[in-house]
């Protein structure tokens, strides 16, 4: 399939857009059918179980960003001698952590119900341990090299087809499945069986459209420069695990339930931005690996725009809404507290603040820097763990969100002055311009809704209907400030996606 390189980068944003709505429905969909047929606890159970299960991930260090680096020039360039010395060296690495998995896996499985007392039993937890840990296996023993792969040679599309079709048939099995039979290890025994998919999928496209010979010589050097992803891994990993590990240690699975159903509207928004930054993460790795920097500086800034357009509007419309859904969709579980404002606002911070930093951090990979940002990295994992640890244990829920604030507030504040070293005509000053208009927009939008049009009723038909006016309300206010501030910006990005 052959499209223009602008029409590739729209492509991979649909596809990927569409792959986020699919998983966001799915996001609420699932929990929701194990909340309504197996209780909170169950759902806690689960999400506390698959945070262990990832801890797996700092084996990893940092090589999918890494390699992703590594693979821009060979690819503009069509090496594809060093692009199979790069693939090769990374499955070999892959599959060594999927071996490592395996035995992490059963020892979880086994260790988890003695160290966690729950009413399950230990059969219950150990096998249900072990189905939930089928998904990762299967990612780093077949999928995640050929992943790397497309995703850096803008092949994100193809990805996305693949994972969409999973997740509508995960859905629809999930369904049958427990009307059928009722059974939770079922319902996750079916996800993990159909990701088996992907690594077909990926092999089959890769082999008919590269010239991969898996007999090329490894690269160990790759594997030495991975460490200096490392702490950008860690962070990372602490950003999204520690929370619930936290919670999981110091209060309950009900707690860690109330947390995973927020989380599913937190993690819903910030996985619909993502799926379309995501399309255009090459573009700024390509840029700059043409060494233009005149054309990085310009793309990048479109990307900060964008990215902020994108923030500000789903943050705001979910920070009004968000309490409200989740007592809509919790409706019928009596189980444990829901209502949680506070926390729901607070959440939702601490994720906008982390995507915030996406353009300047995709810059920061793309320009191999890995090793550059390692002690910000470091700190903000510190200042998440540390702050959330001390404030968990007084105020629960809304203690670990205010410890990831304070972590992502110092990471964006360090990556976009850092920026400037990498592109020196880059003015953080215009960044934080962006933010002090889009937060005085949004103050206003806030102030206006909560004066003439408060959400009171927790009922679906009220709740879509507010949506919609909200919605209606930012996006306008937001159309005015753009159109009239960031004119050039809106040409450009109507130019770059509409031209033939």
């Amino acid at each position: 399939m052959i499209v223009k390189k602008n029409k590739v980068t729209l492509l991979n944003v649909i596809s990927n857009l569409t792959l986020q709505i699919c998983t966001i429905l799915s996001g609420f969909i699932i929990p929701k059918i194990i909340l309504s047929y197996f209780g909170s606890n169950v759902n806690g159970l689960v999400s506390s179980l698959n945070q262990f299960l990832n801890y797996i991930n700092l084996l990893e260090g940092g090589l999918t960003g890494v390699i992703s680096a590594n693979l821009y020039k060979p690819l503009i360039k069509k090496d594809y001698k060093k692009i199979n010395s790069i693939l090769n060296t990374t499955k070999r690495f892959y599959q060594k952590i999927a071996i490592i998995f395996i035995i992490y896996s059963v020892l979880l499985a086994v260790l988890y119900p003695v160290f966690f007392k729950s009413s399950f039993s230990y059969i219950y937890i150990f096998l249900l341990t072990i189905i939930l840990a089928m998904n990762l296996f299967v990612q780093y023993m077949f999928s995640l090299t050929f992943k790397t792969l497309l995703n850096a040679d803008k092949k994100v599309y193809i990805v996305a087809i693949s994972q969409t079709i999973i997740i509508i048939l995960n859905v629809l099995l999930a369904i049958i499945s427990v009307r059928i039979y009722p059974s939770i290890h079922l319902l996750k025994l079916i996800t993990g069986l159909l990701y088996f998919i992907q690594p077909i999928v990926y092999t089959y496209y890769v082999n008919k459209h590269y010239k991969y010979d898996k007999n090329e010589k490894i690269d160990k050097n790759i594997l030495k420069n991975r460490w200096n992803g490392f702490a950008i891994n860690i962070a990372y990993f602490i950003h999204t695990s520690t929370d619930v590990t936290i919670l999981t240690v110091f209060t309950n699975f009900a707690t860690v339930s109330i947390y995973g159903v927020y989380g599913l509207v937190v993690n819903g928004i910030k996985q619909l931005i993502s799926s379309i930054c995501g399309g255009i993460d090459p573009t700024i790795g390509h840029a700059y690996a043409k060494g233009d920097n005149k054309d990085t500086l310009q793309k990048l800034n479109i990307y900060e725009f964008i990215t902020i357009c994108l923030v500000y509007f789903f943050f705001t419309v979910a920070g009004l809404l968000i309490t409200p859904f989740v007592m809509i969709y919790t409706s019928k579980i009596t189980d444990a507290n829901y209502y949680q404002p506070i926390f729901g606002i607070l959440i939702l911070i601490s994720e906008a603040l982390y995507l915030l930093k996406k353009p300047q951090l995709t810059l920061a990979y793309s320009a191999n820097k890995f090793k550059e940002i390692t002690v910000p990295c470091f700190i903000e994992a510190f200042l998440n763990i540390i702050i959330s640890v001390i404030l968990v244990t007084k105020f629960g829920l809304i203690g670990v969100a205010i410890g990831t604030i304070v972590a992502m507030l110092f990471r964006l504040i360090f990556q976009i002055q850092y920026t400037k070293k990498i592109i020196s005509s880059y003015k953080p000053f215009n960044f934080y311009k962006k933010i002090f208009l889009f937060s005085i927009i949004t103050i206003v939008d806030v102030l206006l809704i909560n004066m003439f049009i408060p959400h009171i009723k927790f009922e679906i038909i009220n709740w879509f209907w507010h949506a919609v006016l909200y919605s209606i309300i930012c996006l306008v206010s937001y159309t005015i400030l753009c159109c009239t501030v960031y004119k050039n910006e809106v040409k450009y990005i109507k130019k770059y996606f509409i031209k033939k």
